[in-house]
């Protein structure tokens, strides 16, 4: 019986259409056109009713090898067409909706008679396909093998698709079907009406005309044709079906409440690198398969497989009421509990004992049908009674745990439920995605995230709906109002059960399949449709082999096609997260801009992936957030270069383009390594992916809070040559046996030019030789760290010869296997200004690529130990790289990393990082930025620690360092730390002649190398000396290619007298030689140079520096403009630095810029091939993304809508070609400068301030830079502008200050002061402060004030340095300068400047440092104060002289001045400003001192009165991070207090607000004056305290007090500064001695710990002669000790020590 498409028992799919094929061809000869009626329908008929109409087993119906097809004979030729339909031409053939030409049906349907007695078929059709089959057996079974294969690709394709989109895409259909009836019934209707109208006028026809009328105009029309438009030219490939009509435009959304399942497995990595790609599919797909089976019976529909989990969605029904929300959550529910019970610990076997593939593949399959039957079973029997299901352990090969040789897998789950929008992103060509948005998505992050291994928790929301349908034990009402997930089930338990229900509500079926066995219903037309549709959404990969597919492959079940098409594969995996909200909100606007916003992303990335032809994996929001995942590598995408010209391009594009096209800001990351490729999941729902530990990387990158935008692993690093990488710290990786090193692409970089070495290059062998023996040894026996300096002249080759060795030693470490660290460092001048200089162009080199694997570095020519320096010596092989090839700053997140790495204090990011080494940080810590630095000693701790530490794995470590003359005294300090504490580091310097070329180095250090260090071997020297003359010549034959022993002594000769001998000087006169062909053979035949004979010759030059300018003279004067400006600018300079100042001293407009940098750069390419300029380092400057575009304001969702406005260097065309350039020698900045007139070089240094200087102004971050801020300040000094430089001067230096580094500070100080002392010149005229009295009777008000301020600041660093007498000269040269400038007594002159001149000298005088009349300095001071009437100053004023009369023992009258100062000081409104312009309260300090006056006086109560007063109300209003006035304020009440019985109060002031505040706000690494003074106070007051308690630490605290240099060194430099406040450090430590004496414990250190007190107190005594108050103390407390002595009947002095 022949069952027509449309009747309902008709469920066949594939493979019934393929079966009527075969079964054909067995009965008719291949290539005939038709066969006799009763075999061919006998057959047919047989044939189709005898499949199964439950449409089971589709896709893996086995066949016999009788059942083979060959393709070819679905082809019928056009031939055989035009023969038998009158030629029609082939390519016009259309096609009903049964697949057939309509040409055939045509003729059939035309013909007269049936051929078979009626009723023989069931109708119309079938009769219709027996007359076809009896005609055109070949074309008609070509047709059926067509239809059955599409329906077999569509089925096969939409396992891979959600069952809910399969069905949007039926609807779709079904809708347009309705629509195009709807439109032929009304056609009808016209025609139905006109023909009646015709039949009024006419008469009526016969029932036959209009049946047959009726039938012409229907016979033709297919569903497809109705659907479609286009009848008779309907393309074959689907494309132009159906056209959706407006509503249906992407994106696509659809609004229900469902229940969410997320199911996470893990285990996956493990077996990823375990097994074999066979043996890690089955794993895969066979663990799956149990999960799906759980699923689909519980009527799930799985949305996505994200990687190794499962998104589950169990929807409301919109026509049956029982199948609600809360019944969707006891389905899921009851789902996730079988899933935990029935796939936890899953035991995977890597190789499994007598198991073959075939039988694996048997086993699997055998199981899968156990497994249904089992689930199927479960659900029948178990459902409404709350039984638990049979749980069985299940294991992959085997049964067995896994042991050594194995991995488990094992799953938990999250459960949610509420509103869901479903959403179709995407276009009708390239791909689409299917989303989910809704809050459930967020509950079962929550919920998963709460599980463990077989656990099922859900959501409170779930839970809420779960129990409306059942039963859940524990206690879940108060997890619930909490908003915690619940635990509903684990491995061996469910804690829910469910109401009873009919069975048939229990085992829903899967929408899908019912679905899918739609697909004979459609017409040919609208499967080929509907399969480019389901082709969308499936994996480009996938989609191809479909294609692809022959006849043979698609007899393979469907596990085998898993297995065939599963590979291990190297892959680049990019993991992108678009920075966007995606929550919904319930207002339809803001939503619908989301889903257009979600459409764009898909299409842009779509767009950009396919233009470099790789993959698009999948677009997915889960527990990550919202995620594309993109792919490079897979069938189809795989190409040369694939990395550098496709992957990493691609990367750095869709970044852009996200933020440009969309104004959306991203986050990816890209992973290159070996991974699974191949489908995951079931046999009737999977979807193809790719799984590894690379790609878990990259998801884990992709999530990083340090992802700055782009991150990549060292894989793909590696394998792109043209990006710069900045180092990221590594992480650790699943998968990964160590840390992986990370990196941030930055942009194309070129060759690094600086010290390319000379392949021809000639002499300097025996000291290469030393260098590289040297190096030998320290790797091959690991010795203590060496330095080797090389000292020479300017041009003896210094530089090249370091650059050479370098490349020698490298070498040498490769034939070695050793494992070499290289990192160098050239200083120029202005470098002693920044500290830490070196250490802003090595630190990341040291800190990150230490991490990564030296490829370089792992060969293996020789065993080590094995190489000879002077064997092999020709066979080395040479290059010029360091061991660093990124860019010249680190970064501030890989900087902090570090800081946490060492246990550095929070504020090293702020202090170190950014102020010191230069990093920027997108969001600094406001705090750190307050934050009282660390003091320079852990700051040279820390960088050597993090040195040493970061390049012990190598055995060696080569430190080069060149031009070390210019090197700042940080940097040596950090150089000697390495050197004293490293091992293997090899640190090799270059200088010019310390004897003329002071360096910075600490002078100990320097005699201890030429001292101990040289003796014990670790020291060593190189002083160069100019070649030999047969060194020129040699070098003579090896410039101009002819042997040595052709070249003429005459010729060497006078090249050796023009050079000197000099390497560098040499090469220019051989260079110009060479280029001017001054050569010639003469009669001797040897090779000469050409003389002044004729007038074609050129002469010889008589010095290097003719040579040098001839060469200059003969170029373009527009190069030479440029030349000029870059000697201006100094030996190295940025190339963007010279573009903005060529601009500024050419007044270009922007309209001009372009061709102004356009011709910049031509003239650089002269200076280059001339030899005068080359590259230094090529190198991208930081953007933390500071620009306009992270402002929240012009966050936009177009780019139209943002007005990006850059500025100064962003907005210059070279800022994103930045790069460092260089003379290549010093010869030729000195020789241009020397003929530029001064007044041009002064305007030049002009023109470049103003362009840095702005800068300085447009970028926050360079505010506080000190290696900018010094260039400005040179180019300003250079120009003779002195306000200019001297506010960079006291912002610069106040900067150091902070961070204690004086000495550097004093050197921008004494920068600006030189501009007007060099206007003094050498004359012998009166000056003050330095400066002649002409300059100062010429200087403006303004001038005045800077250069005061300029002194002032000088004179603090001095005095902070303890260096007072020089601290004293500055103040000093303030007042000298203020007395004799006639601008100091005009109006404009703000006097308020001078003030801290007094409060200077006052300090220094109180130091012993200066012999100043006190009283006539304070009277000064006062008066000035007065007249100004500023209170901050005024009271300042009084301040002093109160402290003054103290000083000299005028008590009342001192008092007197505090009753004044009362009068005057608000607290409230003067201490911020007193402080900052005197760096503490000095106006409150005076109430302290009144403290010590009245206790001088004997009016202790009113002393104690006044201590109350200060702890009460000034103390509590202080600024608490102001360290040094609060020790200021309370060290005179805690002394006072103590004396007085009350120790154990002074102590809690003390602690509180001294100790307490310091380490709260600076930490252990913080530093204060005072510091040094906090133990011994505390001890004093404890001891005291305690003075009749027992104490546990009493031998340690006399251990401590014996320890001389707890008070040579740390209390003796603050002596007398502190004696002025109150007692002296001394008298301190001796009464800590005395206390400890005193008691029982101690008596066996009894006397010496007297003799020791006492000894201290006198010498206290003897300090404090000159401050009264301090004295009166000391000599109270000695004669208190010398009463005990004599109370003991002791006389100490007779006493042996």
């Amino acid at each position: 019986m022949l069952v027509a498409p449309g009747s309902p028992c008709n469920n066949s799919a594939a493979l019934l259409r393929k079966e009527v094929a075969m079964e054909h061809q067995k009965a008719a000869p291949r290539g005939e056109g038709k066969c006799d009626k009763p075999q061919s329908i006998e057959v047919t008929a047989r044939t189709l009713s005898t499949v199964p109409i439950d449409g089971s087993n589709r896709s893996h119906h086995s066949h016999s090898d009788s059942d083979s097809y060959d393709d070819s004979s679905s082809e019928f030729s056009s031939s055989m067409i035009s023969s038998e339909f009158g030629g029609s031409d082939v390519s016009d053939v259309s096609y009903d909706e049964n697949g057939i030409p309509r040409y055939l049906t045509s003729s059939i349907m035309k013909s007269s008679a049936p051929t078979y007695p009626p009723g023989e078929y069931e109708d119309d059709k079938a009769e219709m396909i027996a007359k076809l089959m009896n005609k055109h057996a070949s074309a008609v079974t070509s047709s059926l093998v067509d239809r059955s294969n599409l329906i077999q690709s569509v089925t096969w394709l939409s396992h891979h698709v959600p069952g809910c989109v399969i069905k949007s895409l039926f609807k779709i259909i079904l809708k347009a079907r309705k629509r195009k009836a709807k439109e032929l019934q009304k056609s009808q209707k016209e025609e139905e009406e006109l023909r009646n109208s015709q039949r009024t006028e006419c008469g009526e026809q016969g029932e036959g005309s209009k049946e047959e009328e009726e039938g012409m105009d229907t016979s033709n029309r297919s569903w497809g044709a109705l659907l479609n438009n286009q009848e008779d030219t309907t393309p074959k490939d689907g494309t132009g079906l159906l056209p959706l009509s407006a509503d249906n435009l992407l994106p696509l959304t659809k609004n229900h409440h469902s229940a969410l399942l997320f199911v996470d497995i893990s285990g996956f990595t493990k077996i990823s690198v375990m097994l074999d790609v066979e043996s890690l599919s089955n794993a895969i797909n066979s663990y799956f398969q149990m999960i799906v089976n759980e699923v689909t019976a519980c009527g799930g529909d799985i949305l996505k497989f994200a990687g190794d989990a499962i998104f589950a969605e169990w929807k409301v029904s919109r026509t049956e009421s029982k199948h609600n929300l809360a019944h969707c959550v006891a389905m899921a529910a009851k789902c996730a509990a079988s899933i935990v019970a029935n796939c936890s610990d899953y035991a995977v076997v890597s190789k499994p004992i007598g198991f073959t593939a075939s039988s694996r593949r048997t086993s699997i399959l055998s199981r899968r049908s156990s497994e249904i039957s089992h689930v199927s079973h479960s659900s029948e029997e178990g459902e409404g009674r709350g039984e638990p299901p049979v749980r069985r352990r299940r294991s992959s090969f085997s049964a067995t745990a896994a042991g050594p040789d194995g991995a488990t897998l094992n799953v938990k789950c999250g459960l949610g439920a509420g509103h869901i929008v479903g959403i179709h992103v995407g276009d009708d060509f390239s791909r689409r995605e299917y989303l989910i948005l809704g809050d459930p998505i967020e509950q079962v992050a929550k919920a998963e995230s709460a599980a463990s291994h077989g656990e099922v928790y859900a959501s409170p929301e779930a839970v809420q709906q779960l129990v409306k349908s059942g039963s859940l034990r524990g206690d879940w009402e108060e997890a619930v109002a909490s908003g915690r997930p619940v635990q509903i089930a684990d491995r061996n338990d469910n804690f829910f059960s469910a109401r009873r229900r009919r069975a048939s509500l229990w085992a829903r079926p899967n929408e899908t399949a019912d679905i899918l066995g739609c697909c004979d219903d459609l017409d040919t037309i609208e499967l080929r449709w509907l399969k480019k549709m389901v082709s969308l959404y499936v994996h480009p990969v996938i989609v191809n082999d479909e294609n692809e597919r022959t006849a043979p492959m698609r007899r393979e079940s469907d596990q085998e096609r898993h297995l065939a098409e599963a590979e291990l594969r190297n892959v680049y995996t990019c993991f992108i997260t678009p920075l966007i909200d995606y929550r919904l909100t319930g207002d339809e606007e803001k939503d619908q801009r989301l889903f257009k916003l979600l459409n764009d992303i898909m299409n842009v990335t779509t767009r950009e992936v396919d233009s470099v032809q790789g993959h698009l994996r999948q677009f997915i929001l889960d527990d990550k957030g919202l995620v594309l995942i993109c792919t490079f590598g897979l069938r189809g995408s795989t190409f040369p270069n694939m990395i550098a010209q496709r992957a990493v391009p691609f990367s750095l594009a869709i970044h852009k383009a996200l933020e440009e096209e969309l104004g959306v800001k991203s986050k990816l990351a890209g992973t290159f390594g070996k991974v699974y490729c191949g489908v995951v999941g079931g046999l009737e729902r999977h979807e193809f992916a790719v799984l590894g530990p690379s790609v878990n990387l990259s998801a884990r990158l992709m999530g990083s809070e340090d992802n700055p935008g782009i991150l990549v692993d060292k894989n793909v690093r590696l394998l792109t040559s043209k990006l710069f990488f900045k180092p990221i710290p590594a992480v650790d990786a699943k998968g990964y046996d160590e840390p992986v090193p990370i990196f941030e692409p930055i942009r194309n970089a070129a060759e690094n030019q600086w010290g390319q070495v000379k392949r021809n290059f000639v002499g300097r062998e025996s000291e290469i030789k030393e260098i590289m023996q040297l190096a030998k040894d320290m790797a091959s026996h690991g010795t203590a760290s060496r330095m080797l300096f090389i000292s020479a002249m300017s041009g003896t080759g210094k530089s090249t010869l370091m650059v050479q060795a370098t490349a020698h030693v490298r070498s040498m470490m490769k034939k070695m296997n050793k494992r070499a660290f290289v990192t160098r460092n050239v200083s120029r001048d202005g470098d002693s200004r920044v500290p830490f200089s070196l250490f802003r162009s090595i630190f990341k080199d040291v800190l990150t690529q230490v991490r990564q694997e030296d490829e370089a570095s792992q060969g293996s020519s020789v065993p080590s130990g094995d190489f000879s320096v002077s064997g092999q010596w020709d066979n080395l092989s040479l290059n010029s790289e360091s061991t660093k090839d990124s860019t010249m700053s680190t970064d501030a997140t890989r900087f902090r990393y570090v800081c946490q790495e060492l246990n550095a204090p929070p504020e090293f990011a702020e202090v170190v990082g950014r102020r010191l080494l230069g990093l920027r940080e997108k969001n600094p810590n406001p705090s750190n930025a307050k934050a009282k630095p660390p003091n320079l000693q852990a700051i040279v701790d820390f960088m050597a620690d993090a040195f040493v530490r970061c390049t012990k794995h190598a055995s060696l470590v080569l430190l080069a360092l060149d031009d070390v003359q210019w090197m700042d005294a940080m940097s040596w300090k950090v150089v000697q730390a390495i050197f004293e504490r490293g091992t293997n580091v090899l640190t090799v310097c270059g200088s010019r002649p310390p004897s003329s070329n002071l360096l910075s180095v600490d002078r100990q250090f320097w005699s201890d190398l030429h001292g101990r260090f040289e003796k014990e071997g670790r020291y060593s020297e190189l002083s160069l000396s100019p070649f030999k003359e047969s060194e020129v010549q040699e070098m003579i034959a090896t410039t101009l290619e002819f042997g040595v022993e052709e070249i003429d002594h005459s010729f060497s000769h006078n090249v050796f007298t023009t050079s000197g001998g000099m390497p560098h000087y040499l090469s220019y006169v051989l260079e110009s030689i060479k280029r001017n062909q001054l050569t010639y053979r003469m009669e001797n035949g040897r090779i000469g140079m050409k003389t002044s004979a004729g007038s074609d010759n050129k002469l010889g030059f008589g010095s290097v520096n003719e040579l040098l300018v001839y060469r200059l003279d003969a170029l373009d004067a527009t190069v030479r403009t440029v030349l000029h400006l870059s000697a201006v600018l100094g030996t190295e300079f940025d190339l963007l630095d010279a573009a903005l100042a060529y601009e500024q001293m050419l007044g270009v407009d922007g309209s001009r810029r372009l061709e102004a940098a356009e011709s910049l750069r031509s003239s650089f390419d002269v200076a280059a091939e001339e030899g005068i300029i080359e590259q230094s380092f090529v190198f991208g400057e930081e953007d933390d993304g500071d620009d306009l575009m992270d402002d929240e304001d012009n966050l936009c969702h177009t780019l139209g809508n943002v007005n990006i406005s850059l500025k100064g260097r962003k907005a210059h065309p070279f800022y994103t070609e930045n790069r460092r350039l260089r003379f290549t020698h010093d010869s030729w900045k000195s020789s241009i400068l020397n003929l530029m007139l001064d007044e041009r070089k002064r305007e030049m240094h002009e023109h470049v301030a103003v362009s840095l200087e702005r800068e300085l102004g447009d970028e926050a971050s360079a505010h506080d830079d000190f290696e900018k801020q010094s260039r400005v300040l040179q180019h300003w000094k250079s120009c003779g502008n002195f306000v200019k430089a001297a506010t960079i001067a006291l912002n610069a230096g106040g900067q150091l200050m902070l961070i204690g580094l004086n000495s550097q500070a004093i050197l921008y100080f004494d920068d600006a002061l030189d501009i007007l002392k060099e206007m003094t010149g050498d004359l012998d005229v009166s000056c003050h402060g330095g400066i002649s009295a002409e300059v100062l009777d010429a200087i403006s008000p303004p001038e005045l004030e800077y250069l005061i301020k300029l002194n002032i600041a000088k004179g603090k660093a001095y005095t902070t340095l303890i260096q007072r007498a020089n601290g004293a000269a500055a103040y000093q040269s303030a007042l000298d300068i203020l007395n004799n400038t006639p601008c100091a007594f005009d109006n404009e002159f703000d006097r308020t400047a001078s003030f801290p001149i007094f409060s200077g000298l006052f300090a220094v005088l109180k130091m012993g440092a200066t012999s100043l009349d006190e009283k006539d300095l304070c009277a000064k001071f006062v008066e000035q104060a007065r007249l100004n009437g500023d209170p901050v100053h005024y009271g300042r004023a009084l301040a002093m002289e109160a402290e003054t009369l103290g000083r000299l023992g005028n008590f009342e009258k001192a008092l007197e001045v505090v009753e004044r100062i009362k009068a005057i000081y608000d607290i409230d409104t003067q201490h911020a400003a007193i402080c900052k312009v005197y760096a503490s309260d000095r106006v409150a300090q005076a109430f302290a001192h009144s403290v010590n006056f009245h206790n001088a006086l004997g009016k202790t109560q009113t002393a104690l009165d006044t201590c109350d007063y200060i702890v009460e109300e000034i103390v509590p209003k202080s600024d608490p991070k102001n360290i040094h006035n609060m020790f200021c304020l309370v060290y005179a009440i805690v002394i006072f207090l103590d004396e007085n019985g009350l120790a154990w109060k002074a102590r809690d002031l003390f602690q509180e607000r001294v100790v307490d505040a310091f380490y709260e706000h600076f930490g252990p690494g913080g530093s204060t004056p005072s510091k040094a003074l906090f133990r011994p106070l505390l001890t004093m007051l404890d001891l005291h305290a305690k003075e009749d308690q027992e104490m546990d630490n009493l031998d340690e605290l006399v251990a401590w007090a014996f320890d001389e240099k707890n008070f040579e060194q740390k209390l003796t430099p603050g002596d007398k500064v502190w004696a002025s406040f109150s007692a002296n450090p001394k008298a301190v430590t001796a009464e800590i001695c005395f206390s400890l004496a005193k008691r029982r414990e101690c008596l066996e250190n009894r006397n010496r710990l007297l003799r020791k007190a006492t000894g201290l107190m006198e010498a206290s005594v003897d300090i404090t002669a000159s401050l009264p108050y301090a004295n009166m103390y000391a000599r109270r407390r000695l004669g208190a000790m010398k009463e005990y002595e004599k109370e003991l009947g002791l006389d100490l002095s007779s006493i042996a020590e």
